[in-house]
């Protein structure tokens, strides 16, 4: 008897375990899934009329998130960038929305609504003083100028994944791009 309620208790264990794992790799696959966008951002989107991209993280499981705080100076939770997406006539289009609580900053003079026909990479804010607007390209007019020996005096948007970055940098009121591999 003793034995075989040893045995009983080894087969409940593997069970649970077996279980457990189980539902531990199945929720971390889908926690991403769930939270997409944190729910002020989804708000935002949808009165833009946009969506979350439900596929965001599809085969893509090591990139950063849709979304950054932080844009601009002061608390964190007062500026932010995200994808979202809408479809028209069966197509995707892509859209980086910033959004702005601190009316001193609001907007930075730029739109806040950047249409993007490459599918989004993982967001950041790119802080590095000693780039310069050498390889920006005007979002609005890529035949315009943009000074090559210009620092970055503010912050800018990173969206990279799998070696291919794109930095967005608000410019005298126009999005200016950069685009690497």
């Amino acid at each position: 008897m003793l034995m075989r309620n040893g045995i009983n208790l080894v087969l409940l264990t593997a069970v649970l375990l077996i279980f457990f794992v189980y539902f531990n790799i199945a929720s971390g696959e889908n926690q991403k899934s769930y939270q997409l966008l944190p729910e002020e951002l989804l708000n935002l989107a949808n009165q833009k009329g946009c969506a979350s991209i439900v596929d965001f993280y599809k085969d893509r499981p090591d990139i950063d998130p849709p979304y950054v705080y932080g844009y601009l100076p002061g608390p964190k939770e007062d500026s932010a960038a995200f994808w979202c997406q809408k479809e028209q006539k069966g197509k995707k289009k892509y859209f980086l929305v910033f959004m702005f609580k601190n009316k001193k900053y609001d907007r930075c003079n730029c739109p806040d609504v950047i249409e993007w026909q490459n599918y989004p990479g993982g967001l950041s804010i790119y802080k590095n003083a000693n780039t310069t607007l050498d390889g920006f390209v005007n979002m609005n007019n890529s035949k315009k100028t943009v000074p090559k020996n210009v620092r970055l005096t503010h912050n800018a948007i990173r969206s990279y994944y799998d070696g291919l970055e794109e930095i967005f940098y608000c410019y005298k009121g126009e999005w200016l791009v950069r685009m690497r591999d």
